[in-house]
């Protein structure tokens, strides 16, 4: 039960970091691809979600531990 705890407020941590700091991420270049983000910093990053699973698998990581979020480019309007 402690490690899934700590998973998940791993995971809120970086969504937390992700939401405050998205500018920062478009004004980096990373807007219009899907990030995933781990101790607050990005750790892959490209369009395809399916590049950036596997660059993760291939870091070692398991995809369903990391925030991945995609980062809309700027002046994009999101209507729900």
């Amino acid at each position: 039960m402690e490690q899934e705890t700590m998973l998940l407020k791993n995971f809120e941590r970086d969504s937390a970091w992700f939401h405050h700091n998205v500018k920062s991420l478009i004004s980096k270049g990373f807007g219009g691809k899907f990030v995933a983000i781990k101790s607050s910093r990005p750790i892959a990053s490209n369009k395809d979600i399916n590049i950036v699973i596997k660059e993760l698998e291939n870091k070692g990581e398991n995809p369903s531990f990391i925030f991945i979020e995609f980062v809309h480019p700027e002046g994009y309007t999101l209507v729900l």
